[in-house]
């Protein structure tokens, strides 16, 4: 309990240091990891500024080459995720739940997200203290665990330790996510770090009744979750009953394998097609695909997508014409996703 005060008395003296003085994890220098259908882009971040380092195969062969490059960047390595892998939702609670936040946040999480705590890499931001109305509200981002894996897996094969997790949120800002067991703060050597110099230079003003106070919302914040505990108990009765249900997690495999993921398809549709083409609509039904749009030669792309092993049989849906302007010709092409 000691500790837990420490640590949070910690994070009340680091909101007084300037910005300039707290350490940032979007500041600091990063090996920026990008990993697409066919290979994997590196980039080195340096206070903002990135700057390209190669691109490189995802087979063994690329891997080495990767490691090779890698000897003298720094170890801190971040994973880029595809735009719209990061969910972001407000989330309201009580002012007392700061005081033990990450706790507070893993036992609600089922109820906040359709995912529990361990399923999931996410953080939360303060977004406003409301002091009168007694509330605390945040900015909780997460990345399911599920959509990184194979990343992760690659990255392990080239020796890489990734601790953060970059995604864009829906305004186009990027969020870093760290990969550790800290969720809403730096690791808690760092803040206790922080907390030194701070405690020294505000001790004239530390008096018996901040303590006081901030002991009685630890009081409450017990009693909120002791409250919610009966709740929790029965989410984690029925996830053990859904997790011995394995015959319905093989129907939901195997119904997304037959239908297909869009996300990966428009990825891997938007890869292959020449830059100087484009789509107007993109369509995925049972496993079959629907793309239009124009090109200034539309029958080169049925070879395209004949040659990418993720699709089969791709043939014109309809007669090619030319555009109005007369620059470019109009297409429709249908095909079947592979198993």
């Amino acid at each position: 309990m000691l500790r837990e005060f420490v640590l949070w008395w910690a994070r009340q003296m680091r909101a007084f240091l300037p910005t300039r003085l707290v350490p940032d994890a979007n500041r600091s220098s990063a090996l920026v990891v990008t990993i697409g259908p066919r290979h994997l882009m590196l980039s080195l971040s340096r206070r903002g500024r990135e700057t390209e380092v190669g691109q490189y195969r995802t087979d063994d062969g690329g891997l080495a080459a990767a490691v090779a490059a890698l000897r003298r960047l720094p170890r801190c390595v971040v994973v880029r995720v595809r735009p719209g892998a990061l969910l972001e939702r407000p989330v309201e609670l009580p002012l007392a739940a700061e005081r033990d936040l990450d706790r507070v946040l893993s036992y609600e999480m089922d109820r906040l997200t359709p995912f529990s705590a361990a399923e999931i890499v996410w953080q939360a931001a303060v977004a406003k203290r409301d002091v009168a109305q007694r509330r605390l509200l945040l900015r909780l981002s997460f990345v399911p665990r599920r959509a990184l894996q194979p990343c992760l897996d690659l990255l392990s094969r080239a020796s890489l330790q990734p601790t953060w997790v970059e995604a864009s949120s829906a305004d186009g800002t990027l969020r870093r996510l760290a990969l550790a067991a800290s969720r809403t703060g730096h690791s808690a050597h760092r803040v206790l770090s922080i907390a030194a110099g701070t405690v020294a230079v505000l001790a004239a003003a530390a008096v018996v009744t901040p303590f006081v106070t901030q002991a009685l919302q630890r009081a409450e914040t017990e009693r909120a979750i002791a409250a919610i505990a009966p709740q929790v108990a029965r989410v984690e009765a029925l996830r053990k009953k859904v997790a011995a249900g394995t015959a319905g997690d093989e129907v939901l495999t195997a119904e997304a394998a037959r239908i297909g993921d869009a996300l990966q398809v428009l990825a891997t549709v938007t890869d292959i097609i020449p830059d100087d083409s484009w789509l107007s609509e993109l369509s995925l039904h049972q496993g079959k695909l629907g793309i239009s749009g124009q090109s200034p030669a539309a029958a080169r792309l049925i070879p395209v997508l004949a040659a990418d092993p993720a699709f089969r049989n791709p043939a014109f849906a309809a007669p090619v014409t030319r555009a109005p302007d007369g620059h470019a010709e109009l297409f429709v092409i249908r095909a079947e996703l592979a198993p």
